[in-house]
């Protein structure tokens, strides 16, 4: 994946043979080091799992490479989409298939979503000062508030697969749900500041302008393409506002975003589109 190479080990290369800048092989390498990057955090149990060694991002790499997030979320959503096919090929339920891919989502994107839910619900639900509620946010054992939400929001995913009945349908709905949950992650660190100067959130770094609106446009389009156009506008619209409802939260109770708001932000964001797709159906 991403290595801490030698400095003596590129081959020194003429000027001359450089592609041009704006070229398809350039773009293309714009393209795949973002998506590198984000993954090197965002996706680090099954690279490590695949013999890889990703190396974390310096300073405000991530904001740099927004336009990977959802790249990777697409990847994870189609490794989901693979198992429920599997599953379901095998014979398999459709409520087994759903807690398949569920789980194996959950999985492929490190448990960093519902990790962060997990550490919200605990956190917003003690109250306190704002030092009260970073300190439980920081918190790597989850309380009973986050162990309730993290049931019942696995629970809503599984019900809404389920119901979707057919195959595509299903895929489509977890692939769009991944991609677009992620795609949300870049406008926060751009409209928020960090609630601490150290962590997830404040590493990351904020994405200018472009970056946020190209992640944005791309998580956009997959969604429509995915699940058609009014399917698809309904469950934008509703994706965006659960992911847009921490940033309410975030400057209430901690003046800004952290590491677990923006896990807790694309688990509502996915919740809402799995669910705007089963209203639509």
């Amino acid at each position: 994946m991403m290595y801490n190479a030698p400095m003596n080990s590129a081959p020194t290369q003429d000027p001359d043979d450089a592609p041009p800048k704006g070229s398809p092989r350039d773009i293309l390498g714009v393209w795949t080091r973002a998506t590198t990057t984000v993954a090197a955090v965002f996706m680090r149990p099954p690279l490590v799992l695949a013999g890889c060694d990703p190396v974390p991002p310096a300073r405000g790499a991530i904001a740099a490479a927004a336009r990977g997030f959802p790249i990777v979320g697409l990847i994870i959503g189609v490794i989901a989409g693979l198992a429920f096919l599997f599953a379901r090929a095998v014979g398999l339920t459709l409520e087994l298939a759903a807690i398949i891919a569920i789980a194996l989502a959950a999985y492929a994107g490190g448990a960093l979503g519902e990790s962060g839910l997990a550490r919200s619900a605990d956190a917003l639900a003690a109250g306190g000062s704002r030092a009260d509620v970073l300190a439980a946010m920081r918190r790597r054992t989850h309380g009973t508030y986050g162990i309730i939400v993290l049931i019942a929001v696995f629970a809503i995913k599984v019900w809404a697969l389920a119901s979707l009945g057919g195959i595509a349908a299903a895929i489509a709905a977890l692939i769009a749900a991944a991609t677009l949950s992620r795609a949300a992650i870049p406008a926060l660190l751009h409209t928020m500041s960090p609630a601490r100067d150290h962590g997830l959130a404040a590493d990351a770094g904020k994405p200018d302008r472009n970056e946020t609106i190209l992640a944005l446009a791309l998580g956009a389009a997959v969604t429509l393409l995915l699940l058609g156009p009014w399917t698809g506008l309904v469950a934008l619209a509703v994706g965006a506002a659960c992911a847009f409802k921490f940033y309410f939260l975030g400057n209430r109770f901690t003046g800004g975003v952290t590491g677990a708001l923006l896990g807790a932000a694309q688990q509502g964001a996915e919740v809402g589109v799995l669910l705007a797709v089963v209203a639509m159906r």
